[in-house]
């Protein structure tokens, strides 16, 4: 209920202050559990999924905003859930293979962190380590804007990519940083074409 009301706000508010078009397959209705990864390079890039992706986002989210009262309360109310990042987060990976398991959609930024040079900064080994023990899809999802006040926000859902190959084989850290550097990769080679 909250969640669907902070869309509904969210939606609307974003709609008045930049030019918001969504693009691509909505591939991510035809799936039941699935990870959705995106570049990051504002604050707002969860919100702005959050409110144009017609499923429900369950996000990782950075344990220190959890930390802040307001903020921390919100965000978990709707839905969110911390992870340490640079460690492994065991807690935060048993809860995303338990929300994929339970057929959610789970949001993902790779690069760990806001990239605001636009370059390939590379991934954290998290999406692989969580998409091939959880047997799901993963969706790019590719946000292109500067969000200066009413420019546009072009948000791009990619095909959605199966890492079947993967999936009962034996990966070390070094090959999941591998795999999802070449998934992370597939977002910047989306926002190149869309230039």
């Amino acid at each position: 209920m909250l969640y669907k009301f902070a869309v509904f706000i969210c939606k609307n508010v974003l709609r008045l202050i930049y030019r918001v078009k969504v693009e691509g397959n909505n591939s991510i209705d035809q799936v039941k559990g699935c990870i959705v990864y995106a570049n990051h390079t504002f604050y707002l890039d969860p919100v702005v999924m959050g409110s144009f992706i017609k499923r429900p986002l369950r996000f990782m989210a950075k344990a220190e905003l959890f930390k802040t009262r307001p903020l921390g309360n919100l965000i978990k109310r709707l839905g969110a859930f911390p992870v340490r990042r640079g460690e492994a987060d065991l807690g935060a990976v048993k809860t995303a293979l338990r929300l994929l398991k339970n057929g959610e959609v789970l949001g993902m930024f790779p690069e760990g962190t806001r990239n605001k040079s636009g370059t390939f900064m590379g991934a954290e080994p998290g999406l692989s380590m969580i998409a091939t023990k959880a047997k799901v899809p993963v969706i790019p999802v590719a946000i292109l804007s500067t969000y200066r006040l009413f420019s546009p926000i072009r948000i791009i859902i990619g095909q959605p990519i199966y890492l079947e190959e993967y999936y009962d084989r034996k990966i070390n850290m070094d090959q999941h940083k591998e795999i999802s550097n070449s998934l992370m990769r597939r977002v910047m080679d989306m926002l190149e074409e869309a230039k």
